[in-house]
């Protein structure tokens, strides 16, 4: 029994199972995303749902009739050949082609779901996602390659004419695919990123063959917060422009803020207020900011003097003011400046010698408030400034 089993598929056998199962597959593959799709559009109808099942089903089963009939009519069976007839060939590699297009998407789904279910992160399942996707594409290329092979009789003249015509009529969309590369291999942001690009920043919710896509931040906000849009950049703008990278690395940014006092203020008080409010909020990040710069220096040449806030004296046209800098996660910038902000309110306004100063026009007598040496009253009877008179 088992010899006589060997010998039909030796001969005549192998060759018909194989293509019955070519045509199984096809057609299982093809219901599968059918159903799929389906689904996917109707869900929470129970009702539908078995509706679109015995849909498939039914589906499924013209689709085996259907490559069946396609598989005996045109002679896909073992046999002599006519020279130069390449339709059996042609129809067999798109057969083998499909095939290899269901398995891929098969497997890769397959592997997603085993992948994606111990992921916790969204950011994880989105790379994982892209991997898998990608690794798909790439086998299934190599796949189709082997498989139309054989109808190509010189490969390195079809190639050439081909990549050619590619880099005349496809320049854009090799620089997409150079700039993506680019992103994949050296890294210069990852998904969930805060960038800036040619003046447009956002975090990376998105990287594709062609595009980057981002949920965009700043523009009529005036900060960095989300303006809910998504902006889409082609990847050629990797290359052709600078990239700003909020996050890699050290996810801390030096933000400043500027405030005037009043010349006859006590200004150096003032600084000390606002060094204190500031102090406060940098406490509560300063472990994280000197382990991600211990990080940042096993890296790159870099190294920071001062890490706590400081405040800058300066003089403008109507007081003295005063500039403080300071560090603040990437995500945090308006939520900690306002906090700032707020507690040096309370201070100054609780102050009897700090005043807030705004621009003003004021009289001003030299004779009377000068200095001796400038034309001023003398310095052994100096009289009392008049009041100021404000506009």
């Amino acid at each position: 029994m088992w010899h006589r089993l060997v010998d039909w598929l030796s001969t005549d056998g192998l060759h018909p199972m194989m293509w019955s199962g070519l045509t199984v597959l096809l057609a299982t593959a093809l219901y599968l995303f059918v159903r799929k799709m389906l689904l996917a559009r109707l869900a929470g109808h129970a009702a539908t749902k078995s509706r679109v099942r015995l849909l498939g089903l039914g589906a499924l089963l013209v689709v085996l009739l259907v490559l069946v009939q396609i598989w005996t009519s045109w002679g896909l069976a073992p046999g002599p050949k006519e020279p130069g007839d390449r339709t059996q060939d042609l129809i067999e590699n798109a057969l083998w082609t499909c095939a290899a297009a269901a398995a891929v998407y098969i497997l890769t789904r397959a592997v997603q779901r085993a992948l994606i279910s111990r992921s916790v992160s969204i950011e994880a399942r989105h790379k994982i996602r892209l991997t898998t996707v990608w690794i798909g594409i790439l086998v299934f290329a190599v796949a189709t390659a082997f498989i139309w092979a054989s109808q190509v009789q010189d490969v390195g003249m079809f190639l050439g004419i081909v990549g050619a015509g590619i880099a005349l009529s496809l320049q854009e969309t090799l620089l997409c695919i150079a700039g993506w590369l680019l992103v994949v291999v050296r890294r210069p942001f990852d998904i969930g990123d805060r960038i800036e690009v040619d003046g447009r920043a956002g975090d990376v919710i998105g990287i594709s063959v062609f595009q980057t896509t981002l949920l965009e931040v700043g523009d009529w906000t005036k900060t960095d917060q989300s303006t809910g849009r998504m902006l889409i950049i082609p990847n050629s703008m990797v290359l052709r422009h600078s990239i700003y990278n909020y996050s890699k690395g050290f996810p801390f940014v030096w933000s400043e803020f500027s405030t005037v006092v009043t010349f006859e203020s006590d200004w150096e008080l003032a600084k000390v207020l606002m060094l204190e409010k500031a102090e406060t909020e940098a406490e509560k990040i300063e472990d994280q900011v000197k382990r991600h710069i211990q990080q940042m220096q096993s890296r790159y040449a870099i190294h920071y003097e001062q890490l706590g806030p400081i405040v800058y004296t300066g003089i403008a046209a109507h007081g003295v003011e005063l500039t403080l800098r300071y560090l603040s996660p990437v995500r945090m910038r308006r939520a900690i400046t306002h906090r700032i902000s707020e507690n040096i309110l309370r201070a100054f306004l609780g102050h009897p010698r700090i005043d807030f100063a705004y621009p003003t026009t004021r009289i001003y007598r030299n004779t009377e408030e000068g200095k001796p040496a400038i034309g001023g009253p003398p310095a052994e009877d100096p009289p009392q400034p008049p009041p100021r008179v404000m506009e």
